[in-house]
């Protein structure tokens, strides 16, 4: 396989395709001009096929690495995620809240409507503060040992789970105060231990069913939204986290007309302290980092995409964006030649 690599920037003003060539980046397709791109997702074992969500509109499928898209689901779609262990399998997300499931690839849809079976005390809490103040599901994770078990984040709402495919669910939001929730994810081989981005906290719990508590030592930002995991520096240690943050919610920026103050940290001990990555970003970025996202080749090499926009209101015109790059697990951060309206996800793929 070759080893060149695909970014997918899913922006304010519509989706942007590049591709690694001859040490540079070449634009390859620009689509969806007029819509906002707030979804995206691709399969790993067939990385031509990539699904990007269009809100207020539809989710789409290219099988040809982002020359021709096909509308597959309609809706106002704010989540996708691809099975991990079944490229096949592929889940949507939809405001108001709901859920879909296609069995091959995308072709036929299913609502799971069982999540809309929940008690009335939880889904009282699916609300969003902008009109038309419906709630919708902001994050899918599927466990990459066990895809029975799935975790969906509501913004706002909290976390609901199922541990047998969506026939069943539970909330498991104990312990988070402010329900608006970004990202979920286990610690890798671990079915027990969980980490959660909200808009007001970072949390962890060891039995999401018992609640959360938080895990900001070392933070000096108080909103939270995308994170991953990347390999120790050394075998046997334990993985390393970047987590990236902002002073205040969106609704702060805008009340006192400033950026987002964004900054990025980073933990080795598993979230139990926290330090600031600061080679190659500044003290104060105006643009909030909204996508962390890994290299389909490099284990140590992630990349950022960088927006100036509230990314929860999926409306008006956004500033403008930034992608950048770490080749050492985050440690150090270097801007791409590549420009581009305010990203708000982010997708890499082996081209």
């Amino acid at each position: 396989m070759s080893e060149g690599v695909r970014l997918y920037a899913g922006t304010q003003h519509g989706l942007f395709v590049w591709r690694s060539r001859n040490a540079g980046w070449e634009q390859v397709s620009c689509s969806f001009e007029d819509g906002i791109i707030d979804s995206i997702f691709g399969c790993q074992q067939s990385p031509d096929r990539v699904f990007v969500g269009v809100t207020h509109d539809g989710l789409y499928r290219t099988t040809d690495a982002g020359k021709n898209w096909t509308k597959v689901l309609d809706g106002d779609i704010r989540s996708v995620t691809v099975d991990p262990t079944d490229d096949k399998v592929i889940y949507s997300g939809i405001e108001p809240v709901g859920l879909f499931r296609s069995e091959d690839g995308g072709n036929r849809w299913e609502e799971l409507t069982t999540l809309k079976e929940l008690p009335e005390a939880t889904r009282k809490n699916w609300w969003f503060p902008q009109p038309p103040h419906l709630g919708h599901v902001r994050h899918i994770f599927i466990h990459p040992d066990d895809p029975s078990v799935i975790y969906l984040c509501v913004e706002h709402g909290g976390i609901v789970r199922s541990f047998d495919r969506g026939q069943s669910w539970e909330d498991v939001s104990k312990g988070i105060d402010y329900l608006d929730i970004h990202v979920i994810l286990n610690l890798p081989q671990s079915f027990e231990r969980y980490y959660l981005a909200t808009a007001r906290g970072f949390f962890t719990t060891d039995n999401p069913a018992e609640g959360w508590v938080r895990a900001e030592n070392g933070l000096t930002r108080d909103y939270f939204h995308d994170f991953l995991f990347l390999p120790p520096a050394k075998s046997g240690e334990n993985p390393n986290m970047l987590l990236a943050t902002a002073d205040g919610s969106p609704g702060f920026w805008r009340r006192e007309n400033r950026g987002a103050r964004a900054a990025l940290f980073t933990s080795r001990d598993n979230a139990k302290s926290w330090q600031r990555v600061t080679c190659g970003l500044p003290d104060n970025l105006d643009s909030m980092i909204w996508a962390l996202v890994h290299h389909p080749h490099d284990a140590k090499t992630v990349f950022a995409g960088f927006g100036n926009v509230a990314r929860g209101h999926a409306s008006g015109a956004g500033g403008a964006g930034d992608l950048m790059i770490s080749r050492d697990l985050g440690e150090s951060w270097e801007r791409l030649d590549i420009d581009l309206p305010a990203d708000r996800v982010l997708w890499a793929a082996a081209d």
